[in-house]
C-alpha cells in the first residue's frame, strides 16, 4: 500500500525510484486523499517496529520496546529534516566515499522536509505495532 501511495498519489520527480521513469507519470490521483501524504510515514514506521519487535522476542515488554526504539529513531530522522539541522549537513558534507551510511543519511535530509503530520504518523504506526504485538493467541 505504502508503493502504491508513490505511484498515483505523488509526482515521480519527487521520489528517487520512480524520478527516471517521470515521464511516464500518467497524474497525481489523490487517491488516498489527505492520507497520502502521511500513510508512507505511518506504514514504515509499523512494518519496522513489527521487525524490530520479532527480532527482539514475542512479549509485551518487547514490544514496548521495540515499538518506543523504532519510533525514536523514526522521530530522530524527522527533526533531522528541520532547516536548523539541515544546515548542519549542509555546513560539514560528507563524501560518499568517506562514510557511505552518513553520506546516505545526508541526502536523506537534504533532500527531505519536517513534516509534523509525518512525526504524528510515525508515532501511531509504533503504536499500532506495539498494541498489535501484544495481543496473544488463545491456547489450543
Amino acid at each position: 500500500m505504502g508503493g502504491l501511495v508513490y505511484v498515483v498519489d505523488r509526482d515521480w520527480t519527487s521520489t528517487q525510484f520512480l524520478a527516471a521513469f517521470a515521464g511516464l507519470q500518467p497524474g497525481v490521483s489523490g487517491l488516498f486523499g489527505p492520507l497520502g501524504p502521511v500513510l508512507p510515514s505511518f506504514l514504515h514506521a509499523y512494518a519496522f517496529a513489527l521487525l524490530l519487535i520479532l527480532l527482539i522476542g514475542r512479549t509485551r515488554r518487547a514490544a514496548a520496546v521495540g515499538a518506543g526504539a523504532w519510533f525514536a529513531c523514526a522521530a530522530a530522522l524527522e527533526f533531522l529534516q528541520a532547516p536548523s539541522l539541515q544546515r548542519l549537513f549542509i555546513d560539514h558534507a560528507v563524501p560518499a566515499s568517506a562514510a557511505p551510511l552518513l553520506h546516505s543519511i545526508q541526502s536523506y535530509v537534504l533532500n527531505g522536509h519536517f513534516d509534523p503530520g509525518d512525526l504524528v504518523a510515525a508515532g501511531l504506526g509504533c503504536a499500532a505495532a506495539s498494541a498489535i504485538s501484544s495481543v496473544r493467541e488463545a491456547p489450543p
